[in-house]
């Protein structure tokens, strides 16, 4: 992690654990411990009813069940309050559901937010603040909740959302087809393991070697985000500046570095899906069938790779350029400034993110709970299911750093991602080229006085 990033970090947990004596730390604190501690499992006082709520998510049909059955156990536990929930099955129509309902008279109470919605949400003063209502419901923000996802959802000098998952980047890979303890490239060396991680090179080397017959062996997304972990542990930074960012930075030399290494592996067509293969079979389709031996993705996936037959799987890290990193999905419940349920909306999301709750969404294998203790127990480690190491998710959340939380941010993911296909499926490519019309885009973008690149 950079200084500058340090520096932020310092900054929110001293906000955080200023909120009161229940928080129990200092701006000095040390990284939570993932010892048990006490999470709120319900209000502080009963919640005066009859009550209404509207509770907004999306995701795949288990998760859906999922955010269900945690409405019925909250209802069952405030038999008060009823909870309406609403649905939508991804990402993008969600946003654009709720976006479009905030501030009418159908607008959710609480809603599921991604990370990075949050500065749009703010910008918009579309969510109320909620660290003081949950300091009052005894949210431990001390040790209870990973410190990764407190920083992800604060803003102006408060958390604006509770965080619920927290999911980092991890490497899935077939154990039909790789056994990382032959992954040695020198005589004596030890070979990787997922406590100690492994190489850029060793990954590469499984790459290769599990490229065979109708297998290849990794598949990589063009994604700005799926590559920042390569330039961030090659000692490379993605913009020019974390708070205030006005271009990536993809030129400048360690991130160059770590993009050229990358880009020589998933541009060989004999170990990489070609983009017309892609568009027949995707990658975890592929992946589920045998066909792929490796595939980057978060906790989200794992529902989908069970329930591929005869498929036999395992969670390594990100491989690192030397210094350990990823990046996580994160979201998070948030409190609408438009509902007039606020004490009744504050102690569902004390609920959801207490031991109760997070163990009745963790059961469904999409998510890494914030909460520290649920992140520990059965109900996430799930002993006897696929992978069994669990532990990578939670010590991928403690090594993670994030992206620019700032309004153009998705629209740099957006315009960016064509450029960046190119770079990885164009037959012939110019490499600095490239990188320089990817960094001059998102300028126009970020700092939109500099002038448009002109081919």
């Amino acid at each position: 992690m950079s200084s500058a990033r340090a520096l932020v970090t310092a900054a929110v947990v001293a906000t955080l654990c200023g909120i009161g004596a229940a928080a129990g730390c200092t701006a000095a604190e040390r990284e939570p411990t993932e010892s048990p501690s006490p999470a709120a499992s319900g209000p502080a006082a009963a919640t005066p009813g009859p009550v209404t709520l509207r509770f907004a998510v999306y995701g795949e049909k288990g998760m859906l069940e999922a955010y269900a059955e945690l409405a019925e156990a909250f209802m069952r536990r405030n038999p008060q309050v009823t909870v309406e929930v609403s649905s939508a099955p991804a990402t993008a129509v969600a946003r654009s559901a709720i976006g479009s309902r905030l501030g009418d008279a159908s607008s959710p109470d609480v809603f599921l937010a991604a990370r990075q919605w949050l500065p749009s949400l703010v910008k918009a003063g579309r969510v109320r603040p909620v660290d003081l209502l949950l300091e009052e419901r005894g949210v431990d923000f001390g040790d209870g909740f990973q410190r990764h996802g407190l920083e992800a959802f604060s803003a102006d000098s408060a958390l604006q959302c509770m965080p619920h998952d927290v999911s980092p980047l991890v490497v899935y890979y077939n154990q039909r087809l790789l056994d990382p303890s032959r992954l040695v490239l020198e005589p004596g060396e030890d070979p990787p393991t997922a406590r100690t991680g492994w190489s850029f090179e060793q990954f590469a080397l499984a790459s290769r070697r599990t490229s065979a017959g109708r297998s290849l062996g990794v598949h990589i997304d063009p994604d700005l985000e799926m590559l920042a972990p390569f330039i961030w542990s090659a000692g490379g930074e993605l913009v020019d500046d974390q708070e205030a960012p006005t271009s990536l930075t993809l030129t400048d030399g360690d991130s160059r570095a770590a993009l050229q290494q990358v880009l020589t592996l998933v541009r060989d067509p004999e170990v990489t899906p070609t983009s017309a293969q892609l568009s027949r079979q995707d990658a975890i389709s592929r992946f589920r069938q045998g066909k792929l031996a490796m595939m980057l993705g978060t906790r989200s996936v794992v529902p989908s790779l069970r329930s591929a037959p005869r498929l036999d799987f395992e969670a390594f890290p990100v491989p690192s350029f030397g210094g350990f990193s990823t990046i996580t999905a994160t979201t998070g419940y948030c409190l609408s400034t438009d509902t007039e349920h606020v004490a009744a909306a504050a102690d569902f999301i004390a609920f959801a993110v207490g031991p109760v709750g997070a163990r009745i969404t963790s059961r469904s294998g999409y998510v890494v709970p914030s909460n520290v203790e649920v992140a520990r127990s059965r109900a996430f480690t799930q002993p006897g299911r696929q992978p069994a190491n669990s532990f990578v998710f939670r010590d991928g959340v403690r090594r993670a750093d994030e992206v620019p939380l700032v309004v153009r941010w998705p629209r740099v993911l957006r315009e960016t991602r064509p450029l960046l296909e190119r770079l990885f499926y164009s037959p012939v490519i110019d490499l600095d080229a490239s990188l320089e019309r990817i960094d001059r885009r998102s300028q126009t973008i970020l700092a939109p006085d500099v002038p448009p690149e002109t081919d």
